[in-house]
C-alpha cells in the first residue's frame, strides 16, 4: 500500500476536483522500453521511466518556472487559431470501449441528450460506454467488479477510495504496462510522453506501472489565508512559530471580519501546515542505517503537537473543529468566518472555486497561499503529495490483445492532451458555443445552463489540467502567485520514502492505526489527554501493526537497492 502525506489538508473538494519534484520518490534505475506483448517486467524490478517526449514550443503568455515540477503560469488562453492539434488522427478503430470512470460532479444526461457525449464518440472514432461512479463510492465499486469479473476496458484505479486495490493489483487483475509505456516506447504516445516523471513513478508499485496517471503538482494543498485580514491587523507576515501563533489567535480575537462577524483562524484539526512548520518526516523517515521511523515517532512531531496544544489554549481553531465535518468547515471559510483554509489551487481559484465565492461573499477579500516558515524562522519541510490523483488501468483479459491495449492506450493519449491544444480544449471546456465562449480576454466562458455544463462530468480522466496555471475569470497574477508559491515550495519538500512500495499489513491496519494516531492527537490538542499519552499510543501502534508495517516496507526498500 503506497501512504501519502495530507500535506496542509488532502481536501475531498480538491480530491473531487483536482489534489513535492525532482527528488519525488525513491531513486528507481531506468532501462530501456520493451517491444510490446506480456509484460517482461520483474515484480521489485527496476522501474522504466517513460521517456519524456520533446520540449513543446512556448505559448503565446506562457511564463516557465526553472524549477522541476512548478507548473508553467499563462497569461492568458491561446485563441482558437493558437490552438495546436496534439493528436495526429483518431485513436479508435470503430468498435466499442468500455469505463469505469469518477464522476466527480453532477450526473451528465444520457448520450441523446448529451453534445460532449456525442462529439467525444465522433473524434475518438468508437462507442463510449463509461460506468461513471460518484466521490468515495468508486473504491467499493471498484472492489465489486473485480470481483465479479467483468471489468471494463478502462479501469480507474483510486486506493485514495479503496486501499485494497492495490493487492488486486498485485494479483495481476490489471495489465503491467512497462512494455508499452517504460523508456522510449512512450513515444508512440506523444501526449503521455508529456506526462511528468513523478506521476508514472509514484503510481507504480514495486517498479511495476498498472495505468495512465492523472497528474497533479507534488505540492497540491496549500494554506490559503486571508491577506486582507492580515493587513487590515497590522500584522508582518509569519517568518517564525511565534508570528504564526500571533496571526491565527489574533484572527480569532480581533474581529477582522468586521464588527459584529464572529471570526477564527482555523476550523479543523489538520496537521499538514504545522508539521511543515516543525519538519516533521513526510509519513515516514529514511535512518542511515536504511530503517524507518514513521513521522508520529520523532520529536518533531511531538513538538508539532504541543504547538498545536498551544494553538488551541490561544483560541486560534473553532471550538468544533475536532468533529466538524469538512463540508461545514469549507462553509465557514466561504461565508467569510475563518482565516485559514487549505485547498488545491484548482479547487481554490478555478472556475467555480473558493476564491470567486469568497469574493462575492466579502468583497475584498484577498486569498493568499502561505508558505509554512520554520518554527525557529528556518526552512520548513513541506511534506510531498503523491503527484497523481488515481491511474487508468487496464484489465488483465487484455494482456493479450496488443492491438486493443495499444487503442486503449491512445484513448488515453487523446485524453491527455496539453494545455494549448484543440484537444485539450474540448476534453476541458467542451463544445464552443455549447458548453462556452470566448470572453473578451479570450478566456473560456463556461455557460450558465446547468444540464449542458453537467455533459462535461463525464471527462474526468487523464488529463493534465491541474499542471497548467490559467485560471479562468481570475487575473493572470493569481497564476503567478500559485507559480510562485510552488517555486519557493518545491526546495524545501520531502518526498515520501515508501510512496510507490507494497505492504499487505499497511491495507488491512492502516485505517486502524491511522485512527489510533488522529484520536490520540485531538485528545491531546484539546486537553482531554496529557502530552504523556502520547507514549502509549506509540506503543500501541507499534504493537497493532505499526511495526510489521514497517518490516514490509523496509524488505521491499532493501530489494530496490
Amino acid at each position: 500500500m503506497r501512504q501519502s502525506f495530507p500535506s496542509m489538508t488532502t481536501s475531498r473538494r480538491t480530491l473531487l476536483t483536482g489534489m513535492l519534484g525532482a527528488g519525488a520518490g525513491l531513486t528507481l534505475a531506468a532501462c530501456g522500453s520493451g517491444g510490446g506483448g506480456g509484460s517482461s517486467h520483474t515484480p521489485g524490478g527496476a522501474f522504466r521511466t517513460p521517456a519524456a517526449g520533446p520540449a513543446a514550443a512556448p505559448l503565446p503568455g506562457e511564463n516557465r518556472d526553472s524549477v522541476l515540477g512548478v507548473p508553467a503560469a499563462y497569461d492568458r488562453y491561446p485563441s482558437a487559431a493558437e490552438q495546436f492539434a496534439s493528436v495526429a488522427k483518431a485513436p479508435g478503430r470503430g468498435g466499442t470501449m468500455t469505463a469505469l470512470m469518477q464522476l466527480a460532479t453532477t450526473p451528465p444526461p444520457g448520450r441523446d441528450a448529451n453534445r460532449w457525449w456525442q462529439e467525444l464518440e465522433k473524434r475518438l472514432n468508437l462507442t463510449w460506454k463509461p460506468t461513471l461512479v460518484g466521490g468515495s463510492d468508486i473504491g467499493d465499486r471498484a472492489q465489486t467488479i473485480i470481483a465479479g469479473g467483468d471489468m471494463p476496458d478502462l479501469f480507474n484505479v483510486n486506493h485514495y477510495f479503496s486501499p485494497a486495490i492495490d493487492r488486486s493489483v498485485k494479483q495481476g487483475a490489471f495489465t503491467e504496462l512497462s512494455d508499452y509505456v517504460g523508456g522510449s516506447a512512450i513515444l508512440e504516445y506523444p501526449n503521455l510522453a508529456r506526462l511528468p516523471a513523478w506521476a508514472w513513478r509514484n503510481s507504480s508499485i514495486d517498479g511495476a506501472i498498472y495505468g495512465v496517471p492523472r497528474p497533479t503538482p507534488l505540492v497540491n494543498n496549500v494554506a490559503f489565508y486571508r491577506e486582507d485580514w492580515r493587513k487590515k491587523l497590522g500584522l508582518d507576515m509569519p517568518k517564525n512559530a511565534d508570528e504564526v501563533f500571533a496571526l491565527l489567535t489574533a484572527f480569532t480575537k480581533s474581529s477582522p471580519a468586521g464588527a459584529g462577524v464572529k471570526s477564527w483562524g482555523l476550523s479543523d484539526l489538520n496537521s499538514g501546515f504545522f508539521a511543515a512548520m516543525h519538519r516533521v518526516p513526510s509519513t515516514w523517515r529514511v535512518e542511515k542505517s536504511g530503517s524507518l521511523v514513521k513521522d508520529h515517532e520523532t520529536d518533531e512531531w511531538e513538538a508539532m503537537l504541543e504547538y498545536m496544544r498551544k494553538l488551541w489554549v490561544g483560541g486560534a481553531f473553532h471550538p468544533d473543529a475536532p468533529t466538524m465535518p469538512w463540508d461545514q468547515q469549507r462553509q465557514l471559510f466561504l461565508n467569510g468566518s475563518i482565516g485559514m483554509h487549505a485547498e488545491g489551487f484548482n479547487g481554490m481559484v478555478a472556475v467555480g472555486g473558493d476564491l470567486g465565492v469568497i469574493q462575492r461573499n466579502s468583497p475584498g477579500a484577498d486569498l493568499q497561499p502561505m508558505l509554512p516558515p520554520g518554527f525557529d524562522g528556518g526552512r520548513p519541510n513541506i511534506a510531498q503529495d503523491t503527484g497523481y490523483w488515481g491511474y487508468y488501468s487496464i484489465p488483465a483479459k487484455l494482456r493479450g490483445d496488443k492491438d486493443k491495449v495499444r487503442e486503449i492506450l491512445r484513448v488515453c493519449d487523446y485524453f491527455a492532451a496539453p494545455f494549448g491544444s484543440s484537444e485539450y480544449t474540448f476534453v476541458n471546456y467542451g463544445v464552443e458555443d455549447h458548453h462556452f465562449t470566448y470572453g473578451a480576454d479570450g478566456s473560456p466562458v463556461p455557460t450558465t445552463n446547468a444540464a449542458r455544463l453537467s455533459e462535461l462530468s463525464m471527462a474526468y480522466m487523464c488529463q493534465p489540467a491541474e499542471l497548467n496555471f490559467f485560471f479562468a475569470g481570475q487575473p493572470a497574477q493569481v497564476a503567478k502567485n500559485a507559480q510562485s508559491f510552488l517555486h519557493d515550495a518545491m526546495p524545501v519538500s520531502e518526498p515520501n520514502p515508501v510512496v510507490n512500495l507494497y505492504s499487505e499489513t499497511a491495507i488491512t491496519k492502516t485505517p486502524v492505526l491511522k485512527q489510533l494516531i488522529d484520536d490520540l492527537m485531538v485528545a491531546v490538542v484539546t486537553g482531554r489527554k496529557p502530552m504523556g499519552a502520547l507514549a502509549e499510543a506509540r506503543q500501541a501502534w507499534k504493537s497493532q501493526g505499526g511495526d510489521q508495517v514497517r518490516a514490509e516496507y523496509e524488505k521491499a526498500m532493501a530489494k530496490k537497492s
